[in-house]
C-alpha cells in the first residue's frame, strides 16, 4: 500500500518501506520519516505489507509501492531543491534503486541514500556502484557510523557528502526508561538466581539461533547452571523445531517467550544477565537489539557484523570476528564472569556508560541531520 501526504511541492519526497511488517529498518525509517514531516514539507510514498520480509506477498508490496512512486516522480512537478530520501536495498532490490533515483536526478531533484544493509559493502556490487554513480557528488549517503563510512568509501569512491544515523534514535523512542540497571550477578552461594542468557531477534539461523542453543548446551555440559529466554518471531517451522526441540529437553532451563515489544520487552531485558547476538546475516548492520541491551546495562556477545564492533566496544562486552568460533569464544567469556562477579559487574557498568554514549552520539546527530535536509 503506497502511503502519501502533502503535495508534490513538498520539499523532501521519501520512498521506502514503513511498518509493517516491524524491523530494525522500518522501525528507524518511521522515526525519521515523522521527525522530517514535524521539520519539513514532506511527501511520504511509502509502502507497508501485512507479510514476513523476504516473502512473496512482501515482494509484490515492494514492487507496487515502488512503481507508483516512481510513476508519481515522473508526472509531478520539478520541485526546485528539492530531495528524494530513499532507503538503499540489497541485492536484485537494488534494481529498484537505479530507476529510482535515475527518474529523480531526471526530474531535479537531489538524492539521499540512506544505506542500511552490510552486504554491497562487504562484496562489490556493479548495481550499488551504479546506484553510486547516478547519486552523484552532489547527492548525500546517510549511514550508521563512522566505520560504516570508512567500508563503503573503500568500495565505492565518492565525493558525495555523507551524513550520520544511528539506529540508537528507535531505543530512544521505546519505552526504555522502564530497564533495571543490572545490579550484577553474584554467583550461586551468593543468590538463588542463576545466570540467564537472552536472545531476541527474528529467529532464524541467519540471526544465530542455532549458535545460541549451542552455546547454552556448551555451559551445561560443563557445569555452568545457565539458563536461557529466546524471544522474537520464528521465521519458518525449521526454527519453530530447533525451539520445540530445544525446549522439550530442557523445560525448565530455556523459555520461549515469543515476540515481545512494549513492557515485555523491557521485563524480557530485566530477566537477562547477559544478550547473545551471534548474527550471520549477511545484511547486518547494525542490530538495534544490541543498543537496547545496552541501554539495560545488560553486556552483549555478539559476531563482529557491519557495524557492531563500532557498538560494542569499550569493555561493554565482546564483537568476535566472524571468521572465528563464536560458540567456543562465547563459552569462554560466560564462564569467565560467572567465576568472577565483579568482572561481570564492571562489564555490565561498562555497558550502561556505553549506552549513554551512543544516545548523545545519536541525539547530536539526528539533529543535525533533520537541520540538513530542512536546508534548500
Amino acid at each position: 500500500m503506497i502511503r502519501s501526504t502533502d503535495s508534490d511541492s513538498a520539499l523532501v519526497t521519501f520512498v521506502g518501506p514503513l511498518p509493517p511488517p516491524v524491523t530494525g529498518m522500518t522501525a528507524m525509517t518511521e522515526v525519521v520519516v515523522e521527525s522530517l514531516g514535524r521539520d519539513a514539507p514532506l511527501r511520504s510514498l511509502g509502502w507497508s505489507s501485512a507479510s514476513l520480509p523476504g516473502s512473496l506477498g512482501w515482494k509484490l508490496a515492494r514492487a507496487k509501492g515502488y512503481f507508483l512512486a516512481m510513476a508519481r516522480l515522473l508526472l509531478g512537478k520539478r520541485v526546485v531543491g528539492g530531495r528524494l530520501y530513499c532507503l538503499a536495498n540489497s541485492g536484485w532490490g537494488l534494481y529498484y534503486d537505479i530507476a529510482l533515483t535515475f527518474i529523480a536526478r531526471l526530474r531535479g531533484y537531489r538524492v539521499v541514500l540512506h544505506h542500511h544493509v552490510y552486504s554491497y559493502i562487504t562484496r562489490y556490487s556493479r548495481r550499488m556502484a551504479l546506484v553510486n554513480r547516478i547519486v552523484g557528488t552532489d547527492g548525500i549517503h546517510v549511514v550508521h557510523c563512522q566505520q560504516m563510512k570508512a567500508d563503503f568509501l573503500a568500495m565505492y569512491p565518492t565525493g558525495a557528502e555523507f551524513l550520520f544515523l544511528p539506529p540508537t534514535i528507535v531505543v530512544q523512542k521505546e519505552p526504555t526508561q522502564g530497564f533495571s540497571p543490572n545490579k550484577g550477578f553474584q554467583s550461586a552461594a551468593d543468590s538463588p538466581r542463576r545466570f540467564r542468557l537472552g536472545f531476541l531477534s527474528n529467529l532464524s539461523v541467519e540471526k544465530g539461533l542455532h549458535l545460541v542453543l549451542t552455546t547454552f548446551e556448551q555451559l551445561r555440559a560443563a557445569g555452568d547452571d545457565v539458563q536461557l529466554t529466546l524471544a522474537g518471531h520464528c521465521l519458518s517451522s525449521k526454527e519453530q523445531d530447533l525451539i520445540d526441540q530445544a525446549v522439550e529437553r530442557w523445560p525448565t532451563d530455556i523459555e520461549y517467550a515469543g515476540p515481545v515489544y512494549g513492557e515485555k520487552k523491557i521485563q524480557f531485558f530485566d530477566s537477562i544477565d547477559l544478550f547473545l547476538f551471534p548474527t550471520q546475516y549477511q545484511n547486518e548492520s547494525w542490530g538495534i537489539v544490541l543498543t537496547e541491551a545496552l541501554a539495560a546495562a545488560r553486556p552483549v556477545v555478539a559476531y563482529g557484523r557491519g557495524c557492531i564492533p563500532w557498538i560494542v566496544r569499550d569493555g561493554c562486552g565482546s564483537a568476535i570476528d566472524p571468521k572465528e568460533d563464536y560458540v567456543s569464544q562465547a563459552v569462554a567469556l560466560i564462564r569467565g564472569w560467572i567465576r568472577d562477579p565483579a568482572s561481570y559487574r564492571q562489564t555490565c557498568e561498562r555497558a550502561a556508560a556505553r549506552s549513554e554514549a551512543l544516545n548523545v552520539e545519536a541525539i547530536e546527530q539526528f539533529a543535525a541531520f533533520v537541520a540538513r535536509m530542512g536546508q534548500r
